[in-house]
């Protein structure tokens, strides 16, 4: 039998119950060990799911880690504004680390993380999960085999759903650049990491441009009130509906018929078709009203009343349009890097369908693909004319196949291999995101 290492949890909301799923799966590898979230529902469900004795079930971090260590790794995956205290105090407990991105919310505190690794010798892996899918770990093989030649220029398009963009980032916990992060750190430190994964490069030029143009209080529609809940005379018509996304799960369904799964799109249709019929059917039944994320953010009750509670009650209910948001909805970064390939990451939070899309120009072929919603991957080769469609797997949504390939490569780290990124690596996506928000803003090029 495999040796079993062991973790805590510190943070056990959406992403850090994912993360945990893993040791559920596969006991053999990993037992989480510990947990500690100031909400009592949280803690008390990874205590139940992972059988830990309440002796080592915490309210705060501090007091997991005041004594000796519980276990050999850390999964860290509180709220933003909380990852430096328990990083670097994990990782000079003898902690190696899993921390969620972003690492933190100023390059100074990035820098106080990563060097804290360097000074203990414990390993940091930011869950930057993206390079553990199959779409993109192909892309970069792709790109290392030669079929396309040099790397000349790169264009990465970081597609948000409309109703995502809404859920996290009018509505939600990152709505606000200054109490969360900027737009371009908070979605996108991914996106840099990717892009100079696949520059191979380091960049040395950043510039970027874009704004807040959608959601502002000029373009509610007449008579709109403050909550959805409340009455608005747009409700049958607005894609931003609370009621919609979040107790019938309307836009989770619509974006499900995009998908290319005919099983899955047509019993998407059904749903929305046929609400009460599907209620009945087992396997349906479960999606007649819509519990999974992002209804299983806004609430610990589940139940309809207790949906409800929270859109009267909590941020998620209000009105797109008369929200305390200041994050852009589009967002252009221009790179330039040492090797002089040039790259474009564009950000939107406007898309029909959530997924990167992507074009790589080289000296002897073009790459074009996109992920999520089944996943498309091909090159264009100059010298033949033909194109070869390279065979890739990607979740219909989301990236529950990063999630589970970044707690592989953690394990393998507490077992005493090699991670695939270090401290340097996470700290340069985190470095060209401050820079890129810093040149939006300041409007000029700013210089690495």
């Amino acid at each position: 039998m495999a040796e079993q290492k062991t973790a805590v949890l510190i943070g056990a909301g959406d992403r850090g119950t994912i993360y945990a799923s893993y040791a559920i799966k596969n006991p053999s590898r990993l037992r989480i060990t510990a947990v500690a979230d100031p909400v009592p529902e949280r803690r008390e469900r990874i205590a139940r799911l992972h059988s830990i004795p309440q002796a080592r079930v915490y309210e705060s971090w501090e007091e997991m880690l005041s004594g000796p260590a519980l276990a050999d790794g850390a999964i860290i995956a509180t709220q933003d504004t909380m990852h430096v205290g328990p990083a670097v105090t994990s990782l000079e407990a003898g902690y190696h680390v899993l921390l969620e991105k972003p690492m933190a919310l100023t390059e100074t505190d990035c820098r106080k993380i990563a060097g804290a690794a360097k000074r203990t010798g414990r390993t940091l892996n930011v869950c930057h999960v993206l390079r553990y899918i199959d779409f993109f770990s192909t892309v970069k093989s792709v790109l290392s085999s030669g079929m396309i030649g040099d790397v000349l220029s790169i264009y990465h398009a970081e597609n948000i759903s409309y109703h995502h963009m809404a859920h996290s980032y009018v509505r939600g916990n990152w709505r606000s650049s200054s109490e969360a992060s900027p737009m371009i750190l908070a979605k996108c430190c991914h996106d840099m990491d990717l892009v100079s994964w696949f520059a191979h490069s380091r960049p040395v030029k950043i510039s970027s441009f874009g704004r807040l143009s959608h959601f502002v209080r000029a373009n509610a529609p007449e008579g709109a009130p403050q909550r959805c809940t409340d009455g608005c005379p747009a409700a049958e018509t607005c894609q931003y509906n609370a009621v919609d996304t979040y107790l019938t799960g309307k836009h989770m369904k619509l974006a499900i018929t995009k998908t290319d799964s005919a099983l899955m799109s047509t019993a998407a249709r059904a749903m929305l078709r046929f609400p009460r019929l599907c209620a009945r059917v087992p396997g349906l039944n479960r999606y007649s009203e819509w519990r999974d994320w992002p209804t299983s953010t806004i609430t610990e009750d589940l139940s309809e009343e207790g949906v409800m509670r929270a859109l009267r009650e909590g941020p998620y209910g209000r009105c797109v349009y008369r929200c305390d948001n200041d994050q852009v909805d589009h967002q252009e970064t221009i790179i330039e890097f040492e090797n002089g390939s040039t790259a474009v990451l564009r950000m939107h939070g406007h898309s029909h369908l959530e997924g990167r899309t992507l074009r790589i120009d080289g000296s002897r072929g073009c790459l074009r693909g996109q992920s999520g919603g089944g996943g498309r991957l091909e090159v264009h080769v100059h010298a033949t004319g033909k194109r070869v469609r390279i065979p890739v797997q990607t979740d219909l949504f989301g990236h529950g196949q990063g999630d589970y390939g970044i707690m592989e490569n953690f394990v393998n780290v507490l077992k005493g291999g090699k991670g695939q990124t270090d401290a340097d690596d996470s700290l340069l996506s985190h470095v060209m995101a401050f820079a890129a928000h810093q040149a939006r803003i300041e409007n000029r090029i700013v210089m690495l």
